[in-house]
């Protein structure tokens, strides 16, 4: 027979308390746990999963979205259900993909370690020259030099653990649209977004030139606008008034003042908004588009 009952019958009141709050704290879930997501959300937490996957962060769960978490779960041997759960957020955290509770995505950090592996610039970006240089390590390792790091080059590396498979994105001509639709400039600016998206906000920064640990807000559009090879020169705000054509334009729209600039984009999900004003939740991307009542309205001509 359990002697467990005799000794609950004299533990103390108090104790049985704290035991019983110790037991709360033990099984509960934790404070700031990341939700179950699924197809059709649209708060926040989906803000998180779409920095985490690499795709413009505008907190909607649509189909797009849904295909680029099928892609990674069955990628990790997951369930390919679209549904984010615990395992699909405990994958994303493993394969260098970091979604925290104030939404400090980074999901360039990956690229970043290949790069310091093979000993080239560390910028995050898989671009030509970081695809040159594994094709070159591939080689010389005796692996397929396809300039795709799985685990094969991974471990050639003398990367332990699990991490993503990565390759350069390709998006075709300089004349021809993006698998998304999208022209190739808009693409560009759009990719230029996300990769000062979480950068910290400083005044003047950015003019000097276009690299800064922090933008300001012409800073921030400046940067946007040189990625798609709309712009030489970093502007500031009230330069930005004068700049390009009058109006809104097709694809991306800026407005500024004499104290401020943002621009508007057309992504793939549709407009969305690029402003330093609106990095509550720690991004310059948001879905929620602001009154322009007071600004020029201005946009890069033919765009």
């Amino acid at each position: 027979m359990s002697s467990f009952p005799v000794l609950r019958s004299r533990m103390p009141r108090a104790a049985l308390m704290a035991a019983a709050c110790l037991a709360l704290l033990v099984f509960a879930p934790a404070a700031g746990a990341l939700p179950t997501l699924h197809p059709g959300d649209h708060n926040r937490s989906v803000k998180r999963l779409q920095r985490a996957l690499g795709i413009t962060a505008d907190g909607i769960y649509g189909k797009g979205t849904a295909r680029r978490v099928r892609r990674f779960q069955r990628r990790h041997h997951l369930r390919g259900d679209a549904i984010v759960g615990a395992a699909t957020w405990r994958m994303l955290r493993r394969s260098g993909h970091t979604a925290t509770r104030h939404g400090a995505a980074r999901p360039t950090r990956s690229v970043s370690l290949l790069q310091r592996r093979l000993g080239i610039g560390s910028d995050g970006v898989f671009g030509p020259g970081t695809q040159r240089a594994v094709r070159r390590f591939q080689r010389a390792h005796g692996l397929t030099p396809d300039a795709i790091v799985g685990p094969g080059t991974w471990a050639a590396l003398g990367v332990r653990g699990h991490h993503p498979v990565l390759k350069r994105v390709r998006l075709g001509g300089s004349s021809s649209p993006s698998p998304s639709g999208l022209p190739l400039a808009v693409v560009r600016a759009i990719a230029a977004g996300n990769r000062i998206a979480h950068r910290p906000y400083s005044y003047g920064g950015g003019h000097g030139s276009f690299e800064s640990h922090g933008y300001d807000c012409s800073g921030s559009v400046s940067y946007l606008l040189h990625g798609g090879g709309l712009l030489h020169t970093p502007l500031d705000s009230s330069q930005f008034m004068s700049w390009g054509s009058a109006g809104r334009g097709r694809w991306i729209t800026v407005y500024a003042n004499a104290g401020h600039a943002y621009a508007i984009i057309r992504t793939s999900h549709g407009l969305l908004r690029y402003d330093t004003s609106g990095m509550d939740d720690g991004s310059r991307w948001d879905g929620d588009l602001r009154s322009g009542a007071g600004y020029v309205v201005r946009h890069p001509t033919g765009y």
